[in-house]
């Protein structure tokens, strides 16, 4: 197509976005996505998620997918010692606080005096945190200072819990969601606890996300009920089946846990419920060692074992010999009699004697015998081996010579006389 014949509005080769696009990408530099990239950089109050790409002496420079990388006051990310809490790749959720020619991000808004109330109602309106200055406690909560704009927290919306010493939070800066705003006082009331509630929230997701089944975390049980326990894993929780709180027979929760305590848990499902949110089944049990290891050589055949009656049914009696693990007596193993009924022999809770008579680990099953016990009992004992007694001399008759000697002997006694 000859170039008098070329429409003007067909972008040649050389001006073409791709093109643009290329010679950006051969000078080093981000291409802009096509026609929308430019106009669509985040504006003050939005959030944002970004990557650390590089690190100065005031300043953090933070891929947030913009025309240009977005800074950060590096004294947002230091610690009460000074430490820096950031490096470079390092994954940040921020707030846009100032747009432009660059963007500019911090945890929380930045407060400006001459801007006041407007600012803290634009905060309170995109969910974005503000910083403040605990100035003092009085009888109801913390007056903070917002850059010029007075603020007040509730004792109730310092902590998640119930804070018992609001005043060591006095002359320390913090930061709070905006819950309301007083215009007549030009005052606004902030909440921590709300703010500390979301980022719990937002740090569960994260977990939940990376959780699948087989992992081993740790817990802390917040509720019993008859059908298990609830168990707290740092902002999200599970439930632990009442089978699957120990390796043997839970009746209630209560039983076996207590509120407040510490366990080990394993994932075994995770599901999303009809409301959307998630449902994690765990196991307390799976996470401990499994009883049935070296039961064969615990309980051989022949084996005398201590038991307590667990429960019994028609057919014989569950022996508990260990925590997870029952044996089972057959009612024609109860005892040397006939037995009609098991009840009439055994009791629940009741300690017995048992021989093994045989033991599956594969199935878990470990056959038991007390009638065993008694046949032993009854049994004579074999006679003890007697010391050989030297056999009595033998009335064995004089010889001829030794009746010559006698009547010599006797001649003599009697010349002697």
């Amino acid at each position: 197509m000859s170039d008098e014949h070329r429409d003007f509005d067909e972008p040649t080769p050389e001006t073409s976005p791709f093109a643009k696009a290329l010679e950006a990408f051969e000078q080093g530099q981000r291409p802009a996505e096509a026609g929308t990239r430019a106009t669509s950089d985040p504006t003050p109050g939005s959030r944002v998620r970004g990557t650390v790409v590089a690190i100065t002496d005031q300043h953090a420079l933070i891929d947030v997918g913009a025309r240009s990388e977005a800074v950060s006051d590096l004294q947002h990310f230091r610690g009460e010692d000074g430490a820096l809490k950031i490096a470079v790749g390092d994954a940040l959720e921020l707030f846009v606080v100032e747009s432009g020619d660059s963007l500019v991000l911090a945890p929380s808004a930045r407060m400006d005096p001459r801007a006041g109330l407007a600012t803290m109602r634009e905060a309170q309106q995109a969910g974005m945190p503000v910083s403040g200055r605990v100035v003092e406690l009085n009888a109801g909560g913390l007056r903070v200072d917002l850059g010029g704009v007075r603020g007040f927290c509730p004792i109730s919306q310092i902590e998640l819990g119930f804070c018992a010493e609001p005043s060591v939070y006095v002359g320390r800066t913090l930061e709070f969601l905006v819950t309301g705003l007083e215009e007549s006082r030009r005052s606004v009331v902030v909440s921590r606890r709300q703010l500390l509630q979301r980022q719990e929230r937002e740090a569960a997701q994260k977990r939940i996300a990376a959780l699948k089944p087989g992992d081993e975390l740790d817990g802390v049980v917040k509720n019993l009920e008859g059908f298990g326990a609830f168990v707290d894993l740092g902002g999200m929780e599970g439930l632990v089946h009442v089978s699957e709180i120990r390796h043997g027979r839970v009746a209630h929760p209560k039983d076996a846990l207590e509120i407040g305590q510490k366990v080990r848990v394993r994932v075994l499902r995770l599901e999303t419920g009809k409301d959307g949110r998630p449902r994690i089944s765990l196991s307390i049990k799976a996470s401990a060692p499994d009883p049935w290891e070296g039961a064969a050589q615990r309980y051989g055949p022949g084996t005398r074992a201590q038991g307590v009656v667990a429960r019994l049914a028609d057919f014989g009696a569950f022996v508990t010999l260990e925590p997870g693990i029952d044996g089972l007596v057959h009612v024609s193993e109860i005892a040397g009699h006939r037995v009609e009924r098991v009840k009439d022999a055994l009791t629940v809770g009741q300690s017995i004697e048992a021989i093994v008579l045989a033991v599956d680990p594969k199935k878990r099953r470990i056959s038991l015998s007390i009638r065993a016990t008694t046949q032993e009992a009854a049994a004579p004992a074999p006679p003890a081996p007697s010391e050989k007694k030297p056999a009595p001399p033998k009335n064995e008759e004089p010889t001829t010579m030794a009746l010559a000697f006698r009547k010599a002997a006797e001649r003599a006694r009697q010349k002697g006389r």
